[in-house]
């Protein structure tokens, strides 16, 4: 992946090693400036950052636009030859529970090559969540038939919609909330049942919204049984444990 910016009489190209990452991977590249004029350039500062980025702030210039999860300086008062190319290399590993690439937040390389607020260039990155994550909602899809949505990202978890196969026994259940991260080889699970149920009210049998949180945390040994090969039968029973726990086991009586 590559950006380039020109800013005469420079040059910058900033390149990263690949096209599409995961939460957790190392990320490498260069950056490189290039000085086109007769003229010595001095640059007051260089640093690149790795950076969550909102789409809406950038566009509009919002010094808010940028949180920052990690920085690189090479260094102040660097001199760029006439016709000279510097190459300055960097590497970054993603946090594991990272922002992904969704439609308004994104990560993000930036540099600066000066003290302002507002980098000197930008590249987007594409981010996607963990690996895990993605197997485990395969699972949900094709051993448990859940219709699974897009994930996104909220309070530094994946969070993803899922619609309950048409079932008597998830006839209960309106939506299922996944909110998921993997850190240091645990897997935390946030299920949210959105549920109608039927309940006793002054005598009278009453339809009722409910929510149902079950939460669970699994170890890598549990949900892999070796290397990354998922364990399957353990997650389908695991999920479905889960399932059987949150949902109403009463029916609206005939």
């Amino acid at each position: 992946m590559k950006g380039t910016i020109i800013l005469k009489p420079l040059e910058y190209n900033i390149f990263a090693d690949g096209e599409k990452w995961r939460q957790g991977d190392m990320i490498k590249g260069s950056l490189k400036i290039k000085n086109h004029s007769m003229d010595n350039i001095e640059l007051p500062a260089l640093k690149i950052s790795l950076a969550v980025g909102n789409f809406k702030k950038i566009k509009s210039k919002d010094k808010k636009a940028w949180e920052s999860l990690a920085e690189i300086a090479f260094g102040e008062k660097i001199s760029v030859a006439p016709s000279e190319e510097k190459e300055f290399t960097w590497e970054f590993k993603l946090p594991e529970d990272c922002q992904i690439t969704e439609n308004d937040k994104s990560i993000f390389l930036t540099y600066k090559d000066h003290d302002d607020t507002w980098p000197t260039g930008l590249l987007e990155l594409v981010v996607d969540p963990k690996i895990v994550i993605i197997q485990f909602l395969e699972i949900l899809d094709n051993y448990l038939r859940f219709k699974v949505g897009t994930p996104k990202f909220s309070k530094g978890l994946v969070e993803i919609k899922c619609k309950p196969p048409t079932s008597k026994e998830m006839s209960h259940v309106d939506s299922l909330i996944l909110r998921m991260k993997e850190v240091d080889k645990t897997l935390d699970i946030q299920y949210i049942f959105n549920l109608h149920v039927f309940e006793m009210v002054a005598g009278n049998i009453m339809a009722q919204k409910k929510i149902t949180q079950v939460d669970q945390q699994l170890t890598s040994k549990q949900y892999y049984i070796y290397g990354n090969s998922l364990n399957h039968d353990f997650l389908i029973s695991s999920i479905s444990t889960v399932i059987k726990e949150a949902t109403p086991r009463f029916f609206l009586p005939k």
